[in-house]
């Protein structure tokens, strides 16, 4: 198993984890135009289906609510991240997969059945506890499986499974709304909203029984002479070079400002574009689907590239660069075009630099302790995540109705949550340049 995925043994294992993560993230994405709404008609400002209202849409009075929930689904990821990393050193990666996506089925399940905001947080929650004992782990299992070399390859087939599921699923969830919209009461907005509901809970089920198909992983003789935990860890760290363990906090320290801008362009996109741009849950399933569909060859195009000339920190750097920078110009589009094509762009270039960075991260860590080296950092990623959501909800509300003059021109409030994700992102990126090195 350990030789990698250049070997008979090692595409099974590879195989099963790109099937499971393909089916669950097509079930996700299918939901993804259709929260919003969701949440819109929860609270009473969307009594009719959205591509049927002639006024706009005040997407901005549900920014709260939406910083909120994604605030819930990272107060829970965040610490289950810390935990089960450790948990999957000592237990079991395939276990710990396991238990988080028959958690993603029970929270799919419970979204079916609510109707009010109060159990739309508990299992939003819930969620979030099922996504960190699923990825981070997954990701440090294809770590403990693949060699060096071949990691970059690995980790780019496993992402791009995720994209074309995230390509594909916005376009199929539109057509399930669309479908029984049709076909039964138009009437019962917040039903035929919650149809793409029903699709993503079939689709957990199978990524379940998918994932009982995993190889376990034989524990190294490393891991098996000492405890795991986060004493460990720190350890291990000390034992590294200068220059690796420097690498190592300064990427925590960018995972934690990332997701504080990440956290906030979150809730401020969604509402900007139902708001100003386009209210059709169509339209927002094709920017969606684009979306995805530009980051599949890039990130394809990654791990060759970062494997081929063996360096990853360039290719990182210029994904964060221009991706940071292009967060912005998004105040000023107003154009249902040209968002397509500034989206586009951007998911290129995050594409390129997205896997390349979890291979690279993975090479500094050391064999035994990836799994809570990895959760480590989605800890602080998603803690970050959290502030920035609810900042991102409370700076929408605040500015969304304002105006603004710069150099002679006047700007939408929205300006204020844009910029200021945008100068966080381009800050951490000026670290990593300066202070990690491969």
């Amino acid at each position: 198993m350990q030789s990698g995925i250049l070997t008979h043994r090692g595409y099974r294992p590879l195989a099963v984890l790109i099937l499971a993560s393909f089916t669950v993230n097509l079930g996700f994405s299918a939901l993804s135009p259709l929260f919003p709404y969701i949440i819109l008609a929860v609270k009473g400002l969307l009594r009719e289906l959205p591509e049927l209202t002639t006024e706009t849409l005040s997407a901005h009075k549900g920014a709260v609510e939406l910083g909120l929930l994604a605030a819930v689904f990272m107060a829970a990821r965040a610490p289950t991240a810390g935990i089960v990393g450790f948990l999957s050193d000592a237990t079991g990666k395939k276990l710990v997969i396991a238990m988080g996506m028959a958690l993603y089925l029970a929270s799919s399940l419970g979204f079916l059945a609510s109707n009010n905001l109060v159990l739309f947080m508990l299992f939003r929650g819930l969620q979030g506890a099922a996504s960190a004992m699923v990825w981070p782990v997954a990701e440090a299992y294809l770590a403990e499986i693949t060699p060096r070399w071949s990691r970059g390859k690995a980790i780019s087939a496993y992402t791009s499974s995720m994209l074309i599921a995230q390509m594909l699923g916005p376009s199929v969830g539109v057509a399930v709304y669309k479908l029984y919209a049709t076909l039964f009461n138009p009437a019962d907005v917040l039903t035929a909203l919650k149809a793409p509901i029903a699709f993503l809970a079939a689709m957990c089920s199978i990524s379940l029984l998918t994932v009982l198909l995993l190889p376990p992983l034989e524990k190294s003789r490393e891991a098996g002479r000492a405890k795991t935990g986060l004493r460990r860890v720190f350890r291990e760290l000390g034992r590294m070079p200068g220059s690796a363990a420097r690498s190592l906090k300064v990427i925590y320290g960018s995972g934690l400002v990332n997701g504080i801008a990440m956290g906030i362009l979150n809730t401020a996109a969604i509402t900007y574009i139902i708001e100003v741009i386009v209210k059709d849950p169509l339209y927002l399933g094709i920017f969606f689907s684009t979306f995805f569909l530009a980051a599949l060859p890039s990130t394809l195009l990654a791990g060759y590239l970062s494997d081929r000339i063996r360096r990853r920190k360039p290719l990182v750097l210029a994904g964060y660069t221009l991706g940071n920078a292009v967060f912005l110009l998004i105040p000023f589009i107003k154009s249902y075009t040209v968002l397509l094509v500034g989206g586009a762009f951007l998911s290129l270039i995050f594409g390129l630099s997205t896997p390349t960075m979890r291979a690279l991260q993975a090479d500094l860590t050391p064999r035994g302790v990836r799994g809570s080296v990895f959760g480590l950092q989605q800890l602080v990623f998603n803690a970050g995540t959290l502030i920035g959501a609810l900042a991102g909800g409370y700076l929408v509300k605040e500015y969304a109705e304002s105006t603004m003059t710069l150099l002679g021109h006047e700007l939408t409030g929205y300006v204020v949550p844009f910029w200021i994700a945008g100068v966080l992102g381009l800050l951490t990126t000026a670290f990593f340049a300066l202070y990690v090195e491969e």
